[in-house]
């Protein structure tokens, strides 16, 4: 195969995962929060395993797509800056450059340990910015401009724990850490293992055999 034909190949595989991912991400959202009434996000998992997997581009590609969607039936939400951010954030801190799993004995357990801790970084991080960014867009966009109080999943789960005893954005960023503690831990070690799948079905069917793909700096070679 051509290096043009390798480039077209990945191109349009990429292309398709972005897609399909998103609509997945809706349809999730929709189910968890919309149908089932569950107070959790669990819009990102996916999109957080396309940057594990393929990087920063497909993963902002995937938001993109998102918010088009979105968009096109009017629900479109200051929200996605959220994702954005938690986008750069995991394609910042993923592990990088080594086909983890694949060795054997202490090397193995080195870098066990080694991805274990990158992902525990990563929950973390992903987790604060996500109440911060949350509560700041909810005070922003709810209180200051629509004068009424916070709404979402965060403020139904743990408004209960701050009352009316303080500031509204501090109970709009305190009250997403329940939620997201749980939520970005299902996002970050879920879209880390839906990674490795993803992997292993491009070795299976021998997708991006050029090697380009061992450059790029993505968790595993995918």
């Amino acid at each position: 195969m051509t290096i043009a034909k390798t480039k077209a190949a990945r191109f349009l595989a990429l292309s398709l995962l972005c897609v399909v991912t998103a609509f997945l991400n809706s349809l999730s959202s929709i189910l968890v929060f919309d149908v089932l009434r569950i107070p959790l996000f669990l819009d990102t998992v996916l999109t957080a395993a396309v940057v594990f997997s393929a990087g920063l581009v497909p993963g902002l590609a995937v938001v993109l797509i998102n918010l088009v969607g979105w968009a096109m039936i009017d629900r479109v939400s200051p929200f996605a800056i959220v994702s954005i951010v938690e986008v750069i954030i995991i394609w910042r801190l993923r592990p990088v450059g080594t086909p983890w799993p694949g060795f054997r004995g202490e090397r193995a357990f080195a870098e066990t340990v080694s991805v274990c801790a990158t992902l525990v970084l990563l929950y973390i991080a992903t987790s604060v910015s996500a109440s911060v960014l949350g509560g700041l867009i909810e005070y922003v966009t709810h209180i200051r401009m629509e004068g009424h109080g916070p709404v979402g999943a965060g403020y139904v789960f743990g408004s209960g724990f701050y009352g009316g005893a303080m500031h509204p954005l501090a109970t709009g960023i305190l009250s997403r850490f329940p939620v997201n503690i749980i939520d970005r831990f299902i996002v970050v070690f879920g879209g880390f293992f839906i990674a490795l799948g993803l992997g292993r079905l491009k070795r299976r069917f021998r997708i991006f055999d050029d090697g380009a793909d061992a450059k790029g700096g993505e968790v595993f070679h995918l």
